[in-house]
């Protein structure tokens, strides 16, 4: 990610076609941000749009506006992202997805740098910056008819490779304290943080979904939350797992009629999380609260 941040610097001093690559959810909308900011371009404004959202009449309509009594329902001059962009940034989200007609015109207007709005005859000149991500193989898209060569081509002036979560682990204590930032400004929480036992277990995680998965894994560990520090109980109340799914092992467990109050509850303790896994369900399961549960956890020597 340093390597790409100072790549970043260096592209910033232009204003080049980008093409962001790489799996959903790894913060490519968040470096196209960047990209604008730091860039010659950043005075003017920052459209982004996301090609897989709308129906092919939709999006044309959205990138290049319409002139009133164009269409039904057109009742009047619709300026589309191509002329709010002006001098600016126009994001065009998930790429890949774009249908050919609309893929023509794009192409067309990065060649000319002009278009006309439908249902108009008047030239509209646009100096756009185009970031364009996907998380599609282009090369196979081109090669399977479904994208064209040439526009490839323009769009991939500079090509960055955003890597995923799982390859850049050293982002998660900063991603985390992030996003329980945004979350204590958006609902107006308290949040300070989290354990370190906590973040060894983010830590251990692959993120399949990347950013947006860890995101969401802390929203929700945050609204479940009954104290300001997030530990591993509340990740447990929300359903998060390493891996994704919890282990299953024999139910069964023997205790001797000679075994003390403590000894019989331990082993019970042991075969629930060894059977159900996850912490909160053998709270659950046993009738007890997680943080009941997790004093016990470390009374016994279980809580590893």
């Amino acid at each position: 990610m340093q390597r790409m941040l100072t790549r970043v610097e260096r592209i910033s001093r232009y204003r080049p076609n980008v093409l962001l690559l790489g799996e959903s959810g790894t913060g490519k909308d968040l470096l196209a941000r960047l990209l604008h900011a730091r860039g010659p371009g950043r005075a003017y404004r920052f459209e982004p749009q996301n090609c897989a959202t709308l129906s092919p009449e939709l999006l044309s309509s959205e990138l290049f506006g319409h002139e009133r009594g164009s269409f039904t329902g057109a009742h009047a001059r619709k300026l589309g992202l191509f002329e709010l962009a002006n001098h600016g940034t126009l994001f065009l989200d998930e790429i890949g997805d774009m249908d050919i007609a609309n893929q023509a015109k794009l192409l067309r207007v990065l060649e000319h740098r002009r278009f006309r709005r439908l249902g108009g005859t008047d030239v509209v000149n646009v100096d756009v910056q185009i970031i364009a991500a996907t998380n599609r193989a282009l090369p196979a898209e081109v090669a399977a008819g479904r994208f064209r060569e040439d526009l490839y081509y323009r769009l991939k002036v500079v090509t960055l490779l955003v890597p995923p979560l799982r390859e850049r682990k050293d982002d998660i204590p900063l991603l985390v304290e992030r996003f329980v930032r945004d979350f204590n400004l958006r609902q107006g929480a308290q949040v300070s943080g989290v354990t370190p036992a906590l973040l060894d277990r983010l830590m251990a995680h692959d993120w399949p979904g990347n950013i947006r998965e860890l995101r969401n894994v802390v929203d929700s560990m945050a609204v479940l939350a009954t104290e300001r520090v997030l530990d591993v109980c509340d990740a447990d109340e929300s359903g998060f797992v390493v891996g994704g799914a919890a282990s299953q092992a024999s139910a069964e467990v023997t205790i001797s009629p000679s075994a003390t109050l403590d000894q019989a509850e331990r082993l019970l303790i042991a075969a629930r999380l060894r059977t159900l896994g996850s912490r909160a369900e053998v709270a659950r399961s046993l009738g007890i609260g997680l943080r009941t549960l997790y004093t016990k956890l470390r009374a016994y020597g279980l809580a590893n």
